[in-house]
């Protein structure tokens, strides 16, 4: 996650050069969306978490949602207090009144599931730390995750995955931990693999003069510690004897590891070292990192839903980017990686049909305020919207918090049609929100994260 934003200011420039191409040819003159378009919205009365709360304002979700098994929660930005809290709300409410009980993150999946499986062991805010990137280290979340260590006794736990498959050094501290009591040295050697590749994928203090002698040195490692699991499952599997999904989990984690060093690795490392001088646009999806990290993304979230969680409902939790469902669709000047063929497909589009007839996505959006960036700095929302953008829209409904379900008859003035949304809470990109949402949440304002001390 250190590199996502880094990369959005990175090519701002070429965003907007892209922009400058013309918005009001696809949106329209802003003078034929001067009067204010009718809008209906189900209002939400709190964002505040709370253990004894009665839902009365979320009711509207269960025929909203309907029998969906899945449900998408996306956010337009990261590090937003507002969102945080408005989430871990629906998450609440979804898996107490709708027996949604997996919630998938945005993180590594070696990351949250081992963390889950040792939560008996941790504090909340532990659990936190371990299981997810920092841009959700937030104080906002500690309800959410002493919820989910109370409910991980009861006979409904909420269980907390992740989807993504990008190396930290969490996950090597959980391998260290996993594998000393077996055979200590194997165990510091995963740790300094795993530290090694996510220095190599993110470029950070790495010499690229050295690349066929890592590429070997991290493919040969993954290759080792697959073999290692494979030769002590019973001694593993011991450390969590009520467990039966954390060696397959484990298993796949190691898997996508080594599949990433062969086909995206690469890519990856190329990617870190454009400027906006020397910038490439890639010429093929195998080359685009966006398109690779999402790809292996829906492909894991799709191996937990189809073998892991093929019993339970499954919430996911993300940015809108991820999540929303059609964006090779979009006109949209924002790409992570930019590619000569438009925008490409994102995890949401990804997913196999079946899954997403079953899902409900949902986008959340913000008027005015700030947010934090990946970094913790404070990051304005872009204040010079116009009258045709979503967040102008959707202000119309009056209300601090208000829920827009695009699935129903109504909003059928601005639904099906193309309005500009912002992307980070900065840059304007236009979109039909019905074919990217099946819901909106919408926040006023919103304030920066309050983020948990370093350690």
């Amino acid at each position: 996650m250190k590199t996502s934003f880094a990369n959005i200011m990175k090519f701002t420039a070429i965003c907007a050069m892209v922009t400058s191409i013309g918005l009001t040819s696809v949106l329209g003159s802003a003078s034929a969306a001067a009067k204010p378009l009718p809008v209906k919205a189900n209002t939400i009365q709190t964002i505040e978490f709370k253990t004894d709360d009665k839902f009365e304002d979320l009711k509207f979700l269960k025929k909203a949602i309907g029998d969906k098994r899945i449900v998408m929660l996306g956010e337009s930005s990261h590090g937003a207090a507002e969102f945080n809290k408005s989430k871990a709300r629906i998450v609440q409410f979804l898996h107490k009144e709708m027996g949604f009980n997996v919630l998938a993150f945005e993180s590594g999946l070696g990351d949250a599931s081992g963390t889950y499986a040792g939560i008996s062991k941790l504090t909340a805010e532990e659990t936190l730390r371990k299981s997810i990137y920092p841009v959700w280290h937030a104080k906002e979340l500690v309800p959410m995750y002493d919820y989910i260590k109370q409910q991980s006794t009861t006979k409904q736990p909420l269980i907390l995955t992740g989807f993504d498959m990008q190396p930290n050094g969490a996950f090597g501290r959980f391998m260290e931990t996993w594998f000393a009591p077996i055979d200590k040295a194997f165990a510091e050697e995963a740790k300094t693999l795993e530290n090694k590749l996510t220095d190599i994928y993110f470029n950070i203090d790495w010499d690229q003069k050295d690349w066929d002698k890592d590429y070997a040195y991290v493919l040969d490692g993954y290759t080792k510690i697959q073999k290692f699991i494979a030769a002590h499952e019973a001694e593993l599997q011991k450390d969590f004897p009520n467990d039966k999904t954390i060696l397959p989990i484990m298993k796949r984690v190691i898997s996508d590891r080594i599949y990433m060093i062969q086909n995206v690795l690469k890519a990856q490392v190329a990617f870190n070292n454009l400027t906006v001088e020397n910038y490439v646009v890639s010429t093929s999806l195998r080359e685009n990192v966006a398109y690779l990290r999402d790809e292996m993304m829906a492909n894991t979230l799709t191996w937990l839903v189809d073998n892991v969680y093929k019993d339970q409902k499954v919430i996911v939790w993300g940015h809108n980017y991820h999540l929303r469902k059609n964006n090779s669709v979009m006109a949209s000047p924002v790409q992570l990686h930019l590619y000569e063929g438009g925008s490409v497909p994102n995890m949401g589009e990804l997913m196999p049909s079946r899954l997403k007839q079953q899902s409900y996505t949902i986008g959340l959006f913000m008027y005015g305020g700030a947010t934090g960036a990946n970094d913790g700095s404070t990051m304005p929302v872009n204040a010079k919207m116009g009258p045709n953008s979503l967040e102008t829209i959707l202000k119309g409904a009056g209300k601090p918090y208000a829920f827009f379900d695009l699935t129903s008859a109504d909003n059928k003035e601005w639904k099906n049609s193309m309005h500009t949304g912002l992307y980070w809470g900065m840059i304007e990109e236009p979109f039909v929100p019905s074919e990217q949402y099946d819901g909106i949440l919408f926040i006023e304002k919103t304030t920066p994260s309050v983020y948990l001390p370093k350690k």
